[in-house]
């Protein structure tokens, strides 16, 4: 994917469970909202991994994307991510050409080390496996993707395997890599894989974390800079600023419980997460308030028109669930895809980007 296929406007369903709904009541949910973004013509849809949250639902973004994947027709589901050290990386790629494959090439695959929480202890190897970075298994991930791993054992057994099947997209699919660091941006670019950038970044940083990649890739000499970079956003369309302030500091509440629930092992070097106060809840709905598109239909439109523009990101991942229920969730989508995006495509003078191959 290039720079110049247009942007592309998605969701990203973080399977937020709100107090009072079941497992399967956020599950369905989730479903629903994809199969509606499906049906009014979004680009994607996105998929976040948790691990032992009672506030996130969905352990696997591989398996729910499988299975939306079945359930939509033209829409492409990516993971946003992958928490790849937890993984198999050569089995992760198989399941990604498998996916690549039966799904006609709509499947994009986002990884990630994710945050040093309890589910190292449990499922990888220890919090040592999360400081070793993303390097090593991303590399083993690439290896498998094109068609070759080295297996490491000694003659008479074969000194390498070829994963099967072979991706349906040349030369494999879309691969994003999560960053925040200037470390995960440089491993990033020596690949030559685009950024996918979270909510934590005004479009100033992020424009700042785009121009580095672009810098390190022309300097080892790899070609040009790659394109497509995606970015997520809290997107909320509201009657008045009022009713934004009040969803955004539940919001904004919602994500600082979880943030103390992550389980994180004893660990000093670690940093403690502070008591939540009204005070903190205040601080980052003002954050999200001032830079996210939140608020009504010209506010959202200028936010992710500059967000677009500055960032030189363009694969849009709008986190639209809140604690409103599915049937508003739904209404909130169809208002971003009738009344927001198409205004932004206008502004910054983008068609509708095709199919990422």
């Amino acid at each position: 994917m290039t720079a110049d296929d247009g942007v592309r406007f998605g969701v990203l369903l973080t399977t937020d469970r709100y107090p009072g709904r079941t497992d399967s009541e956020v599950l369905a949910r989730t479903v629903a909202v994809a199969r509606g973004a499906d049906a009014l013509g979004l680009d994607d849809v996105w998929l976040t991994e948790h691990h032992f949250l009672d506030s996130a639902v969905n352990p696997s973004a591989l398996a729910l994307a499988a299975y939306l994947l079945g359930r939509t027709e033209r829409v492409h589901v990516g993971t946003a991510v992958t928490v790849l050290p937890l993984h198999s990386p050569v089995h992760t790629a198989e399941q990604a050409a498998l996916l690549d494959q039966v799904s006609d090439g709509r499947f994009v695959l986002g990884v990630g080390r994710g945050v040093p929480g309890v589910e190292y202890e449990v499922l990888g190897g220890g919090i040592g496996d999360w400081r070793a970075g993303l390097g090593p298994p991303l590399d083993r991930l690439l290896d498998a993707l094109r068609g070759e791993v080295p297996t490491g054992l000694a003659a008479p057994a074969p000194p390498s395997v070829r994963p099967l099947p072979a991706a349906r997209t040349s030369p494999h699919p879309p691969v994003y890599v999560a960053a925040g660091s200037p470390a995960s941006i440089e491993l990033a670019a020596d690949r030559g894989l685009p950024l996918m950038l979270f909510f934590d970044k005004s479009a100033e940083a992020k424009a700042e974390m785009v121009a580095l990649h672009a810098r390190r890739v022309r300097a080892t000499g790899a070609g040009e800079p790659v394109g497509g970079h995606a970015f997520a956003v809290f997107t909320r369309v509201t009657g008045s600023p009022r009713e934004a302030e009040r969803l955004m500091r539940d919001r904004a509440r919602f994500i600082l419980a979880l943030n103390q629930h992550r389980g994180l092992p004893p660990d000093p070097s670690l940093p403690a997460a502070p008591p939540v106060t009204e005070e903190h809840v205040a601080t980052l709905a003002g954050r999200i308030l001032a830079h996210h598109p939140v608020g009504p239909v010209e506010t959202c439109v200028e936010r992710l028109t500059h967000h677009i523009g500055v960032s030189g990101c363009t694969r849009v991942m709008c986190q639209v669930e809140g604690a409103e229920g599915t049937d508003e969730t739904l209404a909130q989508l169809e208002r971003l895809a009738t009344r927001v995006f198409p205004a932004v495509r206008r502004r910054v003078g983008s068609r509708p980007a095709p199919a990422a191959r």
